[in-house]
């Protein structure tokens, strides 16, 4: 870090409290046109984030406004006018005041691939891993091909500092592939994947090769589903995609609603002590949520959050009832809350069922394994996702689906869901691979 960073904010008058986020990033990207690797680059960034805060009168009561103010390299030789500028905002904005977080320990938590760490690795490991890519889908079969796919792979220290003493470094490593197959047959077809994770091999790509091959040709035949209320199974892509972030969020669904800001703004539907169905029975699995910053190699784990409190391990709802919340410094102290940072990664519990057998059910049962987009309203619930494929399995046999919608209540919905014994990990939950809704409506084909 700078020191020129540190020393100008700790001179400047207007100052009353800060903290300095400092990032020094750097990595190699790939990407593939068809089979051809079409470009390898190595990138690096260095960036700062200066966020200040300013204590002021407001008709006799003290208030604490804030302003976060981004720095590059090239901004370092006129800090001052531009920390004037973040004052001047800061002191428009009237909060109730708050404390920063004091020097504490952090706990060791596992978030880098040691083979990402030096550039130069990480630009052997992305080519190699692109040639990988290569021979998976030439091994795919025939009637299978590489449409396009991009591998970027990106080390980054951080170091953090605040007017309080506080201080914390770590290293962490990211993972992101975007693969496109195009599958011939009745009507060509592709299927976009897209995954992400802290260490190559967790991508498991023979895997991810192996199912996107098999879902791309599987879409050149599929037809929509008819419409119907009945069973509903989100396997996989589908299940990680249903508790994802909507478009304008930052955590996932049901993290936002069992956060501290969300209790803080009355945003959240849910309260300590109470189921969070909405008000419907629960007749589904015991549902039980964790929000876990430690989950080794979790794309959404951390040593420390934005605010510099260390990572936790908080269990949130225990079979159906909210049993506490997740809380930034700031709502920790508005709400008389333990402040436990920023939320992690989302752990459900599995359940006591097979997925074959969450998978049976008369007349049918419809498998969702990939929505076109997530859109879980994260205040109300509400959903209607488009499906990019699926299949309806019953008695007579299985047949792909796409096209047609999946909508309804995601707090309703969950009173009656049951969680399969198999799990696996996905970027914004790791718990059951599938998870199966008994009454979920359908828009497809009239019947």
């Amino acid at each position: 870090m700078d020191q020129r960073v540190v020393d100008a904010v700790r001179r400047h008058p207007g100052i009353h409290d800060w903290t300095i986020r400092f990032q020094h990033g750097r990595g190699a990207q790939v990407y593939l046109a068809g089979t051809a690797l079409e470009n390898v680059r190595q990138v690096g960034r260095d960036a700062y984030e200066v966020e200040l805060f300013n204590d002021h009168q407001v008709d006799g009561e003290r208030m604490r406004g804030s302003a976060v103010v981004p720095l590059g390299r090239e901004d370092l030789d006129r800090l001052p006018a531009i920390l004037d500028e973040g004052v001047a905002m800061a002191s428009l904005v009237h909060n109730p005041p708050w404390t920063l977080p004091e020097r504490t320990e952090y706990p060791e938590v596992g978030l880098a691939d040691r083979r990402l760490v030096d550039v130069a690795d990480a630009v052997r490991e992305a080519r190699q891993t692109a040639e990988q890519i290569r021979e998976l889908v030439a091994a795919a079969g025939a009637g299978v091909r590489l449409s396009a796919a991009e591998l970027f792979l990106t080390a980054v220290d951080e170091e953090l500092l605040n007017s309080r003493g506080l201080q914390a470094s770590a290293t962490s490593t990211r993972v992101l592939s975007e693969l496109n197959l195009l599958a011939d047959g009745e009507q060509e077809a592709e299927f976009f994947r897209q995954d992400e994770a802290r260490r190559l091999e967790d991508l498991r790509l023979p895997d991810m090769v192996r199912d996107a091959a098999q879902h791309a040709r599987d879409a050149t035949r599929a037809r929509q589903p008819r419409t119907r209320l009945g069973p509903v199974v989100l396997s996989d892509i589908a299940a990680d995609q249903f508790l994802a972030p909507s478009v304008l969020g930052a955590n996932s669904t049901y993290l936002s609603q069992t956060s501290g800001g969300a209790a803080y703004a009355r945003l959240s539907r849910f309260e300590i002590g109470e189921p969070v169905f909405l008000g419907r029975a629960h007749t589904g699995d015991p549902f039980t949520l964790r929000s876990n910053a430690r989950r080794p190699y979790s794309v959404l784990s951390y040593r420390f959050d934005p605010d510099g409190l260390p990572a936790q391990d908080v269990l949130l709802i225990d079979d159906g009832v909210l049993r506490a919340r997740t809380a930034s410094q700031r709502y920790a102290q508005y709400l008389d809350l333990p402040a436990t940072g920023q939320p992690g990664m989302a752990e459900i519990a599995p359940g006591p069922t097979s997925m074959a057998d969450l998978l049976r059910g008369e007349p049918s049962v419809y498998q969702v394994v990939a929505f076109s987009a997530p859109n879980a309203d994260p205040v109300t619930g509400n959903f209607g996702m488009e499906i990019r494929l699926g299949y309806e399995i019953g008695p007579d046999g299985t047949r792909p689906i796409k096209g047609g919608s999946v909508s309804g209540n995601l707090f309703e919905a969950m009173a009656d869901a049951r969680f399969s014994a198999e799990t696996a990990v996905f970027a914004w939950f790791a718990g059951p691979r599938a998870i199966r809704f008994e009454l979920m409506q359908v828009a497809g084909e009239d019947a």
